[in-house]
């Protein structure tokens, strides 16, 4: 086996322990995320006889309670869920907080999917410039910019979109060097 193969294997190895720990994170994410909506769920569905206990922890001292929630990305609000139900009713905004939380897990899990994605097919095919693994890395890269847009800051999100861009553009000089060793063999 020459040099080239074995450092070909040796990625292959590194795409596949990879593609592994993501998609045991993604699992892990799913359930959290399962786990969110359920609680959301219950909490709607035993309003009645939850807020009893929420109401007598928060008058006895031991619980308090913040059900506002807040987003910032490169747009930003903050909202009050306690101004939307009535003052002893603290089972439904901890119902939509859990709805929340799990949508944000869901959102985690489509992006690691996406990463294991480009892992996998790194792992399959025969060169990491193939066309699959550059389609592949550039859904991925749109999809992360995207998420980016939509949870971290303008000034972050144009660095990640740069720090996309450039290594892209990696993987499309490289993909261009394999065309031409291949076209020359």
């Amino acid at each position: 086996m020459n040099e080239q193969m074995k450092k070909l294997e040796a990625i292959k190895k590194r795409c596949h322990t990879a593609s592994n720990v993501l998609g045991f994170i993604r699992g892990f994410v799913i359930v959290c995320a399962v786990i969110a909506i359920v609680c959301g769920s219950v909490m709607f569905a035993y309003e009645e006889k939850i807020n009893p206990e929420l109401n007598r922890g928060i008058e006895e001292g031991y619980l308090t309670l913040d059900n506002n929630v807040y987003y910032s990305g490169a747009f930003s609000f903050m909202m009050d869920l306690e101004s939307y139900f009535p003052p002893e009713n603290h089972a439904a905004p901890l119902g939509i907080t859990c709805f929340i939380a799990g949508f944000a897990c869901i959102v985690i899990a489509v992006i690691l999917t996406f990463i294991r994605k480009i892992f996998t097919s790194l792992e399959t095919e025969n060169t990491p410039f193939s066309e699959k693994c550059m389609h592949q890395i550039k859904v991925s890269f749109i999809v992360l910019f995207v998420t980016s847009l939509m949870s971290m800051s303008l000034g972050v999100t144009i660095i990640v979109g740069l720090i996309l861009y450039c290594i892209y553009s990696i993987f499309e000089y490289g993909a261009a060097l394999q065309t031409e060793i291949d076209e020359t063999l």
